[in-house]
């Protein structure tokens, strides 16, 4: 059965332990405990559906902060607050989190966040491996390499080996994701820059089919 992978960033050690008990209850995996916003920074693999996240951290970089950045890695957050100040709930309300769950926690508030969250989740991408079966969220995929009747599925960390078509698979992914050769599928929302000749992703370089520069060009030009 798939679980959502969840990270708490929760500074205080009992809030965060709470959490988690009542998080893991229900279909949902915690992968991390993180207790600053720095140590989130410095230690995850952006390779986790959903975060939970305490507006007022106990270091510089707070809740408020990490909003930005969850968002531009495609990952829906839930708010934790204990304050009822309105200025701060205003600029909380900017970043757009899925929900919020006040201090103390109830199983009902919880429930009812992590309820939003699931329905903000894409169609997770099933992935047999030789441990057993995997589900992928599709925004973790940074490209899909094909090599004849296997396609390469290359996540930041990991890369899986599956017997697929490039074109089996890309019925199976997202509108992001951009068929740019007839090797390659590219998820949009890691494209750093591209020119005539190639993509840049974090980290790799991919060619650029001259028979699909034009729906290429059409794509970016039309963000």
């Amino acid at each position: 059965m798939f679980k959502a992978k969840v990270v708490i960033i929760e500074d205080e050690f009992f809030a965060a332990t709470h959490l988690k008990k009542l998080v893991s209850q229900h279909n949902f995996w915690v992968v991390g405990i993180f207790h600053s916003g720095e140590d989130f920074l410095k230690e995850t693999d952006w390779e986790f559906d959903a975060a939970i996240v305490d507006i007022f951290l106990s270091s510089k970089v707070t809740g408020l902060d990490l909003g930005p950045k969850l968002t531009e890695h495609q990952k829906p957050f839930v708010f934790i607050t204990a304050n009822k100040d309105k200025e701060t709930l205003k600029a909380a309300a900017r970043l757009a989190p899925a929900a919020y769950i006040s201090k103390p926690f109830h199983e009902v508030d919880v429930t009812a966040a992590l309820e939003i969250i699931a329905h903000k989740l894409p169609e997770t991408l099933k992935i047999r491996t030789a441990s057993g079966v995997e589900y992928i969220n599709p925004n973790d995929i940074v490209y899909v390499k094909s090599d004849g009747v296997y396609v390469e599925i290359h996540t930041p960390q990991h890369h899986f080996i599956q017997r697929k078509l490039l074109k089996e698979i890309e019925n199976e992914l997202p509108s992001s994701f951009l068929r740019v050769h007839r090797s390659y599928l590219v998820n949009s929302q890691y494209v750093l820059q591209f020119s005539a000749n190639h993509l840049s992703l974090k980290g790799h370089k991919i060619p650029i089919s001259r028979s699909y520069k034009e729906s290429i060009d059409k794509f970016f030009n039309s963000q």
